[in-house]
């Protein structure tokens, strides 16, 4: 998309009715109904088996509404961040994003060379950009720690992070949320999911781990991936910041990430039946092991 695009603008529900949403043969997600057309990539948000439905369903609505706004904030903080084309009642339309999204490209040879070495760069200047934006964030609720956390903070984690300025914290901020798009020569993050006011090692740690399980699941490998250097990440994110990250925090919210990923593993495990439960148990076993020796070796 356009980073110059000024014309981001909620519009009303067409003339036609929603026609238009039965030609676009709209297909589902678990939260959103997704669909491409020579106008964008057109998301709409998700509460039943009916598209049409939650087109104009009050809830799905308040959804998009709210996603729209957080888009449009957080790519005046960052001109990489998607910028919605349009908001259309529940559905928001995106401009569509022509290339490859950062994690394939990381999982090619050599580790995605060097465009996976630019994919990694924007995605620390997005982050600190983000991080230090001046918009009115009032808007947002404080992240509760530890209520909010998979792995119960000690004191002294807790004094850090009271100690520590509140940022936007993003938790969509993972290597397969950027995709790079041909006519702007750049890679786009997109979908931030929820939005809450944390603290900066949180969102950095979940990015790292987010790399570190690039090969996790089906077409992945049996190896956590390491091709990357996660010191020269940090360095990256603090001269974009100007800020200094807190070494115990970003080794705290590493290890917590890792437990928040375990737990929905664990449960998806639950859910399968069969072979792919029985063949899933010693996979998942043994990523995360390796997981949790590289969080070991690595407390920066």
């Amino acid at each position: 998309m356009n980073s110059t695009l000024a014309g981001s603008v909620e519009r009303p529900a067409r003339a036609g009715g929603a026609d238009w949403i039965t030609a676009l043969a709209f297909r589902p997600r678990k939260e959103s109904w997704v669909a491409a057309s020579p106008e964008g990539f057109h998301k709409l948000f998700r509460a039943s088996d009916d598209p049409v439905r939650d087109w104009l369903d009050p809830a799905c609505t308040a959804t998009a509404a709210r996603e729209y706004a957080d888009m449009q904030l957080l790519h005046r903080a960052a001109a990489d961040v998607c910028l919605p084309v349009r908001r259309d009642h529940a559905c928001i339309v995106y401009p569509y994003l022509s290339g490859p999204d950062l994690r394939a490209t990381l999982r090619t040879r050599g580790g995605g060379g060097v465009e996976g070495a630019a994919g990694l760069a924007a995605a620390m200047r997005v982050l600190a950009h983000v991080h230090t934006t001046r918009e009115d964030l009032s808007c947002y609720a404080a992240k509760a720690y530890p209520a909010s956390s998979y792995l119960p903070p000690d004191l002294d984690v807790l004094r850090r992070i009271a100690a520590r300025p509140r940022r936007l914290c993003l938790e969509g901020f993972e290597v397969r949320n950027f995709r790079y798009d041909r006519r702007r020569d750049a890679w786009c993050f997109f979908d931030p999911q929820a939005i809450s006011l944390g603290v900066a090692e949180n969102d950095v740690a979940r990015f790292i781990v987010s790399l570190l399980m690039v090969n996790w699941g089906h077409g992945g490998g049996l190896r956590i991936w390491t091709a990357f250097d996660a010191n020269a990440l940090l360095a990256a994110y603090e001269r974009a910041a100007g800020d200094t990250l807190d070494a115990t925090l970003l080794a705290y919210f590493t290890h917590e990430s890792i437990a928040m990923r375990r737990h929905f593993a664990e449960r998806a495990l639950g859910g399968l039946r069969g072979t792919a439960r029985l063949l899933g148990r010693p996979y998942l076993a043994n990523y995360f092991r390796q997981l949790d020796h590289w969080a070991h070796q690595h407390e920066f």
